[in-house]
């Protein structure tokens, strides 16, 4: 893959990151974490789009001012940095003062952006140069100053960044926020490989200021740092989003095959005592994916009601989830039924017995273990 194209796709990776931030802003406008966030997002893709040299090209055309993409992109970076910065001291609300830190970080920026303009429009850079502006220009006069500012700028807001993502992570302890974690540390390493990418630039430009020219370009070493740079950054900030939406992909899943694999216990049940069905269920089997949380309660409860309604006292008269236990209660259930079958007799549903500290995840565990057992029985009812 060319980095052309990686460029390409890396950009594109932030716009989706951007528009996906923007969604949850919508739903949590007053989430000043998820703002800096969204700036951060903007400044990146910002940033490497119009790095890419037909849009390069097509900028200094409409505005008439050559490697006004180049200031563009300078100028999204540092605002992107400063972003990043914000966002990890709202997200470490215990530090004293974190709304005026954060108001100098942004007045900072702001300072750094205006400089860096003045001096960009000083510069005698008449010709755009989408690919090889540093070696280019970078003896030009104002050129090295400007540099020189946005690295230095550039290499504090990473090292801060590298630090605060690094205790961030390392400060989530707990499993529900493990994606937080690696996400502080994918950012931790992005943003140290942006201290990397400003150490080279600014050696490369104090190289050519000397008149000791390196024997390589500019943008073979840059080009992928920041590349790399942004890129595990972007995957760092979408991680924890990311990995919610899997987990609760995976959870959805596991309800659908808990589901499915309840229907042999469920079918032989309800065929024994048709009266256990609450209502039929909307819409397809097939499409259960769709309210599975509803389907699999019904089910449960359905499963229950025939259970109790046979005289079985189910998960409440166990004490412990356990294969050997689920393989009697099969077994006893098995034996139920054919009784039932023989005898018709007149049944009452009974009110389950409370079951104190037992959740309707622990029921569905153990009614899915049953079920398999009873599945697995040579002479077990079919419904």
């Amino acid at each position: 893959m060319s980095w052309g194209v990686l460029h390409i796709s890396i950009a594109a990776l932030c716009w989706l990151i951007l528009v996906v931030k923007t969604v949850d802003l919508i739903r949590n406008p007053r989430s000043r974490p998820l703002r800096s966030l969204i700036v951060t997002c903007l400044g990146l893709s910002i940033a490497l789009t119009v790095g890419i040299p037909p849009v390069y090209a097509s900028i200094d055309r409409l505005t008439q001012v050559p490697n006004a993409a180049k200031l563009i992109q300078h100028l999204a970076t540092v605002g992107a940095s400063c972003a990043v910065t914000v966002m990890l001291i709202h997200l470490a609300p215990d530090r004293p003062d974190a709304a005026g830190r954060a108001r100098r970080r942004i007045v900072l920026a702001g300072g750094v952006a205006a400089t860096m303009a003045v001096l960009f429009f000083l510069a005698p850079v008449d010709v755009s140069e989408p690919l090889w502006f540093a070696d280019r220009y970078s003896t030009a006069p104002f050129i090295p100053h400007y540099m020189f500012l946005f690295i230095a700028v550039t290499a504090v807001a990473c090292a801060d960044i590298a630090v605060a993502a690094w205790r961030y992570g390392r400060q989530r302890r707990h499993g529900a926020n493990r994606y937080l974690r690696l996400g502080g540390r994918l950012v931790s390493a992005a943003a140290a490989i942006g201290v990397a990418y400003c150490l080279f630039k600014g050696l490369y430009i104090v190289a050519r200021f000397v008149d000791e020219p390196p024997s390589m370009e500019e943008n073979v070493i840059s080009t992928p740092l920041a590349l790399a740079s942004v890129a595990l950054g972007a995957v760092g900030l979408a991680l924890p989003k990311l990995g919610r939406t899997v987990e609760a992909i995976h959870d959805r899943l596991g309800r659908v095959r808990a589901y499915r694999r309840l229907y042999p216990l469920w079918s032989a049940l309800q065929a024994a005592m048709p009266e256990i069905a609450l209502n039929q269920p909307r819409g397809r089997e097939l499409l259960a994916v769709f309210d599975i949380d509803y389907r699999l309660y019904r089910r449960v409860i359905e499963i229950c009601d025939g259970m109790l309604a046979l005289g079985m006292t189910g998960w409440a008269g166990h004490t412990r989830l356990d294969h050997r236990l689920a393989a009697a209660e099969a077994s006893a259930l098995a034996d139920a039924l054919k009784r039932n079958e023989r005898s018709g007799a007149d049944r009452t549903t009974v009110q389950p017995p409370v079951k104190a500290g037992r959740s309707l995840d622990d029921e569905i565990k153990w009614l899915v273990m049953v079920a398999d057992a009873y599945r697995r029985l040579p002479s077990a009812p079919a419904g």
